[in-house]
């Protein structure tokens, strides 16, 4: 009860307090990088500078555990960016961010820094993928339950959305396109040089699945190497090897 009277006083009084974006490079099969880019508005840092404080330094800490940096712009603003090395390592990171696992200590450390956040978010990501030598195929699914964001009637229906509270997107970047479907919450447009933007709808559960070709260089320098040598061969002995 005392967060949603807190939630409603902010609502009331406070308008685009939080920005948080987050994107994600997906250059190639086997590396990539998640960037996390948040400003706390004048308004809210002048309500409650030092609830603002705590729940960057949490992020801050947070990207930390997993090997990642951060920069602080300035005293509202910080950028934290967390490297993975294919898509498995993506959701690995992305899902212990925000949904820290309560079985291990570092993990719980992690849960613990999340209960003094200004806000709970909850997202999870998960990946299927197909490797087809020099391509690889995924289907990456996204769900961002947004639900404590909002305040709910008893009949299920937003009576305050914090939409004017906190704005909160996120971006991909796919070099070979993709094929994007979301439920009728988060709302997507494509920019330019196969960049996807998808503006998520605070208080709602908000899904998105995205289907996409990365190139796999590991696959394509090892075929290359292996066309050298048997080119080598062939021009050495005048026949191809094992024939």
């Amino acid at each position: 009860m005392k967060k949603i009277f807190i939630f409603l006083a902010l609502c009331l009084c406070l308008t685009g307090c939080v920005r948080y974006d987050v994107g994600i490079q997906f250059p190639q099969a086997n590396h990539g990088t998640m960037i996390q880019h948040i400003k706390l508005g004048e308004q809210l840092t002048n309500f409650s500078e030092k609830e603002g404080n705590a729940w960057l330094n949490s992020i801050e800490r947070r990207a930390l555990k997993l090997q990642g940096k951060s920069k602080r712009l300035s005293q509202d603003e910080l950028v934290v960016t967390i490297p993975f090395s294919n898509g498995q390592d993506l959701v690995k990171k992305f899902n212990q961010f925000f949904i820290p696992t309560l079985g291990d200590k570092s993990s719980q450390k992690i849960s613990d820094d999340n209960s003094n956040s200004l806000l709970d978010l909850s997202a999870k990501m998960s990946i299927k993928q197909n490797n087809l030598l020099f391509l690889e195929r995924n289907t990456l699914n996204f769900d961002a339950d947004l639900t404590p964001l909002g305040v709910v009637s008893s009949e299920g229906n937003i009576i305050i959305s914090s939409g004017d509270l906190i704005n909160l997107q996120i971006q991909f970047d796919f070099p070979l396109g993709a094929k994007l479907t979301t439920n009728e919450f988060a709302q997507w447009e494509k920019l330019p040089n196969n960049q996807y933007n998808i503006q998520l709808s605070a208080g709602q559960i908000n899904q998105l699945q995205a289907v996409f070709w990365l190139p796999n260089y590991i696959g394509l320098g090892a075929s290359a190497i292996a066309l050298f040598i048997i080119l080598g061969f062939y021009l050495k002995y005048q026949k191809l090897p094992l024939i």
